[in-house]
């Protein structure tokens, strides 16, 4: 009964030139403005690793967080916590410099480093900061 309710008044809204706009932007465009706030970040920081409690930018680290643990369930097939994560969002995102694990970048950049010294000095027996 309220579903007939509900249909007979939005058609009798529509009727007159009723508009159904949302004064609330969506969830697109909210994505829109962050991920232009995260190329803004980058263009400054040089990076995309927004840190979460980060004084002028925490919602935007929060964010950051959301669309790594996103992609995770979008790559796992979990559609609905991947929360809207497409292949779009995945190339725009890559398009910057976005590291989906911040671990394994930070491994590999320190390997590259280990490599360099090994070519440098003829071994990887890396001494210790006193």
């Amino acid at each position: 009964m309220c579903d007939d309710t509900s249909s007979r008044i939005n058609n009798e809204l529509e009727s007159t030139g009723f508009k159904w706009v949302s004064v609330y932007p969506s969830k697109q465009q909210l994505w829109d403005e962050m991920f232009e706030e995260l190329k803004l970040f980058n263009a400054k920081h040089g990076h995309t690793n927004v840190p979460q409690k980060h004084a002028d930018s925490s919602k935007l680290g929060t964010w950051v967080k959301n669309q790594r643990q996103e992609y995770r369930h979008y790559k796992a097939g979990n559609k609905k916590k991947s929360r809207g994560m497409c292949e779009e969002k995945i190339l725009s995102l890559e398009n910057i410099g976005f590291i989906w694990n911040t671990k394994d970048a930070a491994w590999d950049k320190n390997f590259e480093a280990l490599q360099d010294y090994q070519l440098e000095h003829g071994h990887a027996d890396v001494p210790t900061k006193d």
